[in-house]
């Protein structure tokens, strides 16, 4: 999720608009190993300004920050093979990616490691407090796109029948949010989370793609055919539309 998404993307919407290609509901097909929550939200306004519903479809991974785009949808489509990830911030130090919330949380608790504290030690307050707020951020989101977009529908609960309310929404969006920053119970940043521990743990409602196989193998196709032109064109980060059936001009990012 670089920085330079929300532009692409509203050139594309804008562009789909002014040429008779809008449609009532966005369908995003995402892969993307995570990047910058600023850019999620920001990419996010630019979206709901223009569609009232958006469907998310994730043919491999949408980690991190793609985790929290997708669940500013609302209906989510995956299969066995599909997977989000924790959304716990990372900072880069010494060429590495460092989990800098569950880094924080094991020194409070006295229980880093010589070489963890070694690596803490070169941040400074300003930094640790930034990380906190990232990850503030990121659950803030969640509490706000969750009941506002995945839940809208959601007016009882399955076990009881009972009529849900605006803050049950609230409170499932927060819980939901808190556990994917849970750093004890995902232990790696880089861990992929399933489509049926979604459903299981985080009770998640996830569309299975497995249940329509010609869906399912034409999404397969076209993502083939994308992580494929990113590959070989050596490009950082690819946006593409209606606008390109007939062109061979794309955005793209060097």
């Amino acid at each position: 999720m670089h920085n330079g998404i929300p532009g692409a993307v509203r050139d594309e919407i804008e562009w789909l608009a002014e040429n008779g290609e809008h449609q009532n509901t966005l369908t995003i097909i995402l892969d993307t190993g995570g990047g910058l929550v600023d850019s999620v939200e920001r990419t996010v306004e630019v979206i709901r300004h223009h569609y009232d519903q958006v469907d998310f479809i994730i043919p491999d991974q949408a980690m991190s920050a793609g985790t929290v785009f997708v669940l500013s949808g609302d209906n989510i489509y995956m299969d066995y093979y599909s997977q989000l990830g924790p959304i716990d911030p990372q900072f880069y130090i010494d060429e590495k990616w460092i989990p800098g919330v569950g880094y924080l949380e094991k020194s409070k608790k006295g229980k880093l490691t010589p070489l963890e504290y070694a690596l803490v030690e070169k941040l400074d307050l300003a930094d640790l407090h930034r990380y906190e707020q990232a990850r503030e951020h990121s659950v803030e989101l969640l509490e706000k796109w969750l009941p506002a977009f995945k839940f809208k529908n959601w007016h009882k609960k399955r076990s009881t029948g009972e009529a849900v309310t605006q803050e049950m929404k609230q409170e499932r969006a927060k819980e939901i949010a808190l556990k994917l920053n849970d750093t004890t119970r995902w232990h790696a940043h880089s861990r992929g989370i399933s489509m049926k521990v979604l459903q299981d743990e985080l009770d998640l409602k996830i569309e299975d793609l497995g249940t329509d196989v010609q869906l399912q193998n034409v999404v397969k196709g076209v993502h083939t055919f994308i992580v494929d032109f990113v590959e070989t064109s050596q490009i950082y980060f690819c946006v593409r539309s209606a606008r390109y059936k007939n062109s061979e001009d794309t955005h793209e990012q060097t």
